[in-house]
Protein backbone atom coordinates (compact mmCIF):
# COMPACT_ATOMS: atom_id res chain seq x y z
CA UNK A 1 0.00 0.00 0.00
CA UNK A 2 1.33 3.34 -0.96
CA UNK A 3 1.51 6.29 1.50
CA UNK A 4 -0.02 9.44 0.05
CA UNK A 5 1.36 12.81 1.05
CA UNK A 6 -0.16 16.14 0.21
CA UNK A 7 1.55 19.40 -0.50
CA UNK A 8 1.31 22.12 2.18
CA UNK A 9 -0.87 24.24 -0.10
CA UNK A 10 -3.37 21.40 -0.50
CA UNK A 11 -3.53 20.89 3.28
CA UNK A 12 -4.66 24.50 3.72
CA UNK A 13 -7.04 24.45 0.78
CA UNK A 14 -9.57 22.06 2.31
CA UNK A 15 -10.16 24.08 5.54
CA UNK A 16 -10.44 27.28 3.51
CA UNK A 17 -12.98 25.73 1.15
CA UNK A 18 -14.94 24.42 4.12
CA UNK A 19 -14.93 27.87 5.73
CA UNK A 20 -16.05 29.47 2.46
CA UNK A 21 -18.97 27.02 2.17
CA UNK A 22 -20.04 27.65 5.78
CA UNK A 23 -19.90 31.43 5.39
CA UNK A 24 -21.90 31.23 2.17
CA UNK A 25 -24.54 29.04 3.82
CA UNK A 26 -24.70 31.38 6.81
CA UNK A 27 -25.29 34.47 4.67
CA UNK A 28 -27.76 32.60 2.51
CA UNK A 29 -29.73 31.53 5.60
CA UNK A 30 -29.80 35.09 6.94
CA UNK A 31 -31.07 36.42 3.62
CA UNK A 32 -33.72 33.73 3.45
CA UNK A 33 -35.18 34.57 6.86
CA UNK A 34 -35.14 38.35 6.57
CA UNK A 35 -38.14 39.94 8.24
CA UNK A 36 -40.90 41.09 5.96
CA UNK A 37 -40.63 44.73 7.12
CA UNK A 38 -44.26 44.92 8.23
CA UNK A 39 -43.38 46.12 11.74
CA UNK A 40 -45.22 49.41 11.14
CA UNK A 41 -48.38 47.57 10.12
CA UNK A 42 -48.25 45.37 13.20
CA UNK A 43 -47.76 48.40 15.44
CA UNK A 44 -50.75 50.09 13.81
CA UNK A 45 -52.80 46.93 14.37
CA UNK A 46 -51.77 46.89 18.05
CA UNK A 47 -53.01 50.45 18.49
CA UNK A 48 -56.23 49.69 16.60
CA UNK A 49 -56.95 46.78 18.96
CA UNK A 50 -56.60 49.11 21.95
CA UNK A 51 -58.77 51.77 20.29
CA UNK A 52 -61.48 49.21 19.49
CA UNK A 53 -61.26 47.90 23.06
CA UNK A 54 -61.79 51.39 24.48
CA UNK A 55 -64.73 52.00 22.13
CA UNK A 56 -66.34 48.77 23.41
CA UNK A 57 -65.87 50.18 26.93
CA UNK A 58 -67.89 53.26 25.87
CA UNK A 59 -65.00 55.68 25.42
CA UNK A 60 -64.83 58.24 22.64
CA UNK A 61 -61.44 57.54 21.07
CA UNK A 62 -59.02 59.47 18.92
CA UNK A 63 -55.82 58.03 17.49
CA UNK A 64 -52.95 60.34 16.54
CA UNK A 65 -51.31 59.77 13.18
CA UNK A 66 -47.73 60.78 14.01
CA UNK A 67 -46.20 61.47 17.38
CA UNK A 68 -42.85 61.75 19.04
CA UNK A 69 -41.55 58.64 20.75
CA UNK A 70 -42.99 58.33 24.24
CA UNK A 71 -46.08 60.40 23.48
CA UNK A 72 -49.51 58.79 23.88
CA UNK A 73 -51.01 57.78 20.56
CA UNK A 74 -54.52 57.02 21.80
CA UNK A 75 -56.77 59.32 23.80
CA UNK A 76 -60.12 58.20 25.12
CA UNK A 77 -62.77 60.11 27.05
CA UNK A 78 -65.94 59.01 28.81
CA UNK A 79 -67.56 61.75 30.84
CA UNK A 80 -64.94 63.08 33.29
CA UNK A 81 -62.63 60.13 32.62
CA UNK A 82 -59.63 60.54 30.37
CA UNK A 83 -57.36 57.73 29.15
CA UNK A 84 -54.05 58.09 27.32
CA UNK A 85 -52.28 55.05 25.87
CA UNK A 86 -48.70 54.86 24.63
CA UNK A 87 -46.72 51.86 23.46
CA UNK A 88 -43.59 51.24 25.50
CA UNK A 89 -40.32 49.67 24.45
CA UNK A 90 -39.77 46.08 25.65
CA UNK A 91 -36.94 47.09 27.97
CA UNK A 92 -38.94 50.04 29.37
CA UNK A 93 -36.37 52.69 28.49
CA UNK A 94 -39.09 55.23 27.60
CA UNK A 95 -41.16 54.88 30.79
CA UNK A 96 -40.11 58.24 32.27
CA UNK A 97 -40.83 60.07 29.02
CA UNK A 98 -44.30 58.51 28.78
CA UNK A 99 -45.12 59.16 32.46
CA UNK A 100 -44.44 62.88 31.98
CA UNK A 101 -47.84 63.03 30.28
CA UNK A 102 -49.57 62.15 33.56
CA UNK A 103 -50.89 64.76 35.98
CA UNK A 104 -51.38 64.52 39.74
CA UNK A 105 -55.01 63.53 39.01
CA UNK A 106 -53.92 60.48 36.99
CA UNK A 107 -52.95 56.93 37.74
CA UNK A 108 -50.42 55.13 35.56
CA UNK A 109 -50.20 51.41 34.91
CA UNK A 110 -48.89 48.98 32.29
CA UNK A 111 -50.85 46.46 30.22
CA UNK A 112 -48.88 43.47 28.93
CA UNK A 113 -50.34 40.20 27.73
CA UNK A 114 -53.82 41.16 28.95
CA UNK A 115 -52.64 41.78 32.52
CA UNK A 116 -52.16 45.05 34.37
CA UNK A 117 -49.01 45.94 36.30
CA UNK A 118 -48.16 48.94 38.48
CA UNK A 119 -44.70 48.94 36.86
CA UNK A 120 -43.51 47.36 33.62
CA UNK A 121 -42.26 43.80 34.22
CA UNK A 122 -39.18 44.39 32.10
CA UNK A 123 -37.81 40.89 32.59
CA UNK A 124 -41.03 39.49 31.06
CA UNK A 125 -41.36 42.06 28.28
CA UNK A 126 -37.70 41.84 27.28
CA UNK A 127 -37.75 38.03 27.25
CA UNK A 128 -40.93 38.08 25.11
CA UNK A 129 -39.30 40.49 22.65
CA UNK A 130 -36.11 38.42 22.43
CA UNK A 131 -38.09 35.20 21.95
CA UNK A 132 -40.13 36.84 19.18
CA UNK A 133 -36.97 38.11 17.50
CA UNK A 134 -35.41 34.63 17.67
CA UNK A 135 -38.51 33.03 16.13
CA UNK A 136 -38.51 35.65 13.40
CA UNK A 137 -34.88 34.88 12.59
CA UNK A 138 -35.90 31.26 12.12
CA UNK A 139 -38.46 32.37 9.56
CA UNK A 140 -41.46 31.73 11.79
CA UNK A 141 -44.40 34.08 12.23
CA UNK A 142 -43.41 36.21 15.21
CA UNK A 143 -44.71 39.40 16.82
CA UNK A 144 -43.71 40.50 20.29
CA UNK A 145 -46.55 41.09 22.73
CA UNK A 146 -47.10 44.85 22.84
CA UNK A 147 -46.47 46.77 26.06
CA UNK A 148 -48.87 49.65 26.70
CA UNK A 149 -48.58 52.35 29.33
CA UNK A 150 -52.02 53.62 30.33
CA UNK A 151 -52.51 57.01 31.96
CA UNK A 152 -56.03 57.43 33.32
CA UNK A 153 -57.96 59.78 35.57
CA UNK A 154 -57.90 58.43 39.14
CA UNK A 155 -61.21 57.06 40.37
CA UNK A 156 -62.52 56.08 36.95
CA UNK A 157 -61.75 52.40 37.47
CA UNK A 158 -59.86 52.04 34.21
CA UNK A 159 -57.53 49.52 35.87
CA UNK A 160 -60.54 47.20 36.37
CA UNK A 161 -61.52 47.14 32.67
CA UNK A 162 -61.27 43.67 31.07
CA UNK A 163 -57.77 44.24 29.70
CA UNK A 164 -57.42 40.46 29.27
CA UNK A 165 -59.43 40.89 26.07
CA UNK A 166 -56.28 42.44 24.55
CA UNK A 167 -54.17 39.40 25.52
Amino acid sequence: MRDVSYSPALRWLFPLLLLLVLVTLSFGWKLAVQRDGSGGLKERDDYLKVAEFLVRQRFTVSVAEHLEPGAPKIQGTAGACRVLVAKSSPEGSDQDRIRRNATAADSVFVVFGGKTYAEQPTWLTTFDWLWSKFRGELGLEAHATPVFVVIATKGCGVEQLPWHQLG
